[in-house]
C-alpha cells in the first residue's frame, strides 16, 4: 500500500510510473544495480536503464562512477526540497512570461464557475482586490479558510462585514452572527466595491453545486444593496433585542452601506 502510494504520489510530481516505480524501489533496497532493480520491480531492462538514466538527470538517483553502475536513491528530502526550488523558479519565469501577454479587460457577462478550488482562489483575488467596501455571506464551515484574506483587507482600510452562522475574531471586521436556518444552505456569497459580485453554493459534503462571477456593476451593486440592508437590519434586531434607545437605535440605522458610496454605483452613473 505504502509503495502504492509513493508511487502515485510521484505521477502527481510529473514522473512517469516507471520513473516513481524505480526510485520507490531504491528508497529500501539502494543501492542497486539496474539489471537487479529491473528484475524486482518486473520490467525490461533496457526501459529500467533509460527511466534510471532520467532519475540521474532529475537528480532523483545517483549512479556510481564504476563498472557496477551501482543506483543509490537521494533522500525524499532532498528531492522534494529540490523540486520545490525548481517548480518555484518555473513559476516565476511563468508569471512574467504570461503578465506580458496579458491585455485582458474587465466585461460585464456573469461566468459559471465549476471548480471548488477556481471558486476559493477567486474569491482571495476579489478581496486582494478590494479598495473600498467588501461584504459576504460565509457558511461556518469556511469563515477560517478565509480569515486571513479577509484581516488583510480590513488592515489596509476596506470595510469588510461578513454574515455567517460561526463566531470567529477577525480584527478589523465586522461579523454579524445568523442562524444555521437563515442560510438557505451551505453558502459563500461576496460583493467586492460594488464592482463585482460571486455566489457559491456546496452541497453537504462541501462539494460545489453551482456558482457565478461577474463584473456587471448592476448586478454587483444590487447585490451590495441586499447585503447591506440585511446586515443593518440583524443589527437593529439585535439592538432592540438589547432594549437600546433611540439614539442607539438611529446610529444603527445611518451605519447602513449605501450601494451609492460604491465605485460600481460610480460606474454605473458614468
Amino acid at each position: 500500500m505504502a509503495v502504492r502510494e509513493s508511487v502515485k504520489a510521484l505521477a502527481d510530481l510529473g514522473f512517469t510510473n516507471l520513473e516513481a516505480e524505480i526510485y520507490a524501489f531504491l528508497l529500501q533496497e539502494s543501492p542497486a544495480t539496474g539489471y537487479r532493480v529491473a528484475q524486482s520491480i518486473g520490467k525490461p531492462a533496457a526501459n529500467t536503464y533509460k527511466a534510471i538514466q532520467t532519475l540521474e538527470q532529475k537528480g532523483a538517483v545517483i549512479v556510481e562512477d564504476g563498472t557496477s553502475r551501482m543506483c543509490r536513491a537521494i533522500s525524499p528530502d532532498e528531492l522534494l526540497s529540490r523540486l520545490g526550488r525548481e517548480f518555484e523558479l518555473k513559476r516565476t519565469s511563468a508569471h512574467q512570461s504570461l503578465s506580458s501577454l496579458n491585455h485582458l479587460t474587465p466585461d460585464e457577462r456573469i461566468y459559471q464557475v465549476r471548480s471548488r478550488d477556481q471558486i476559493l482562489q477567486r474569491v482571495r483575488e476579489m478581496l486582494g482586490e478590494a479598495k473600498q467596501v467588501v461584504l459576504a455571506i460565509v457558511d461556518g464551515s469556511m469563515i477560517h479558510m478565509f480569515a486571513d484574506d479577509f484581516l488583510a483587507a480590513a488592515a489596509k482600510g476596506v470595510d469588510v462585514a461578513v454574515i455567517s452562522d460561526q463566531s470567529a475574531r477577525i480584527e478589523g471586521v465586522e461579523l454579524v452572527i445568523e442562524s444555521k436556518e437563515s442560510l438557505a444552505k451551505t453558502t459563500l456569497q461576496i460583493v467586492v466595491d460594488g464592482e463585482q459580485t460571486l455566489v457559491a453554493h456546496f452541497d453537504s459534503t462541501g462539494a460545489l453545486s453551482s456558482a457565478i462571477w461577474s463584473r456587471n456593476p448592476m448586478l454587483a451593486v444590487t447585490h451590495h444593496d441586499g447585503l447591506a440592508n440585511r446586515i443593518c437590519l440583524s443589527n437593529l434586531a439585535s439592538r432592540i433585542e438589547e432594549g437600546a434607545g433611540p439614539k442607539r437605535i438611529a446610529r444603527t440605522l445611518a451605519s447602513l452601506r449605501h450601494a451609492s458610496t460604491t465605485a460600481g454605483f460610480a460606474r454605473l452613473k458614468g
